[in-house]
């Protein structure tokens, strides 16, 4: 029992860890990017700043929405943080209820209440965003529990924990590199990256995530950010941690991930919406194939 606790609060100071170290990360991917592209670009610590600045402004709600158009931020930022909470603990320790086909469903918990909201708003913009989000998780998830498969085939167990890769294995087999491309590539589609989605564009006919927060502002635009920016580094732990055959600390790996991710988006432009299932299409087959070759 008492190691449970332990565990327990190991995860919890993890995920406090990761709460305040995600704006960080996300400001170090804009500042490569910018360096890529050959402008100077803002400082790497921007995102606590705009964090900041919308928690001290104030949220305006429409007559016409509903509870549901208040609960979405809050859901979607309990659900992100309740995933973190069950990744492979870098303090020693491990939650027991860090089932990876609960981790799977706490995630997508968030965004059908974010999708819920956006049409809870009754903008066309709102509505349009949400669609375009469902329309994506269609093709995602599915990509996602193959990924899954293809690492409990691997390690055994259905645990997060357990799911890691050894430090001292360097996975260099044909099933580990499909797996570790494939998920990348799930990666950039489930965060909203390019090429599937630009997180920093605001043309309405383009954007899909941020078309959903078009009527949020305060406090509710700072949590639903903030969650975003976690979700973000949820998702390169997962890849530094189960899937990049690296043998390097975990922090690097991370470091590693997210330079990848502005290479990426640097040299992609984003793609036609109709074009996005066949990029998580390709995915889903070199996942099979991972499946198949172990």
């Amino acid at each position: 029992m008492m190691n449970s606790y332990n565990d327990f609060g190991y995860c919890l100071l993890q995920t406090v860890l990761l709460l305040f170290t995600a704006p960080l990360i996300a400001g170090i991917i804009k500042k490569l990017k910018a360096f890529m592209q050959n402008r100077v670009g803002s400082s790497i610590l921007q995102e606590y700043f705009d964090l900041y600045k919308w928690w001290r402004k104030p949220t305006f709600v429409t007559p016409y929405t509903s509870i549901i158009f208040l609960a979405a931020p809050c859901v979607y930022f309990a659900s992100t943080v309740a995933a973190a909470c069950m990744l492979p603990n870098l303090f020693g320790g491990q939650a027991s209820f860090g089932d990876v086909f609960v981790f799977v469903y706490i995630m997508a918990v968030g965004r059908f209440f974010m999708a819920l909201s956006s049409l809870d708003a009754a903008t066309a913009f709102g509505g349009m965003g949400g669609s375009r989000e469902i329309y994506v998780a269609a093709f995602v998830e599915p990509v996602i529990m193959l990924a899954v498969l293809s690492n409990v085939l691997h390690t055994g167990s259905t645990f997060l924990g357990g799911m890691s890769l050894d430090p001292s294995e360097v996975n260099l087999t044909v099933a580990g590199v499909l797996t570790c491309l494939a998920f990348f590539l799930v990666l950039l589609a489930e965060n909203s990256r390019i090429p599937v989605d630009n997180p920093d564009t605001h043309l309405e006919l383009t954007m899909i995530h941020e078309c959903m927060t078009l009527e949020y502002s305060g406090r509710l635009l700072a949590l639903i950010h903030w969650a975003s920016q976690l979700k973000l580094l949820i998702f390169l732990l997962l890849f530094s941690m189960l899937y990049l055959p690296l043998d390097i600390p975990v922090l690097l790996k991370v470091i590693v991930s997210a330079a990848l991710v502005a290479v990426v988006e640097t040299l992609n432009n984003k793609m036609r919406l109709f074009k996005v299932r066949v990029y998580l299409a390709a995915a889903g087959i070199m996942l099979l194939l991972a499946i198949a070759a172990q």
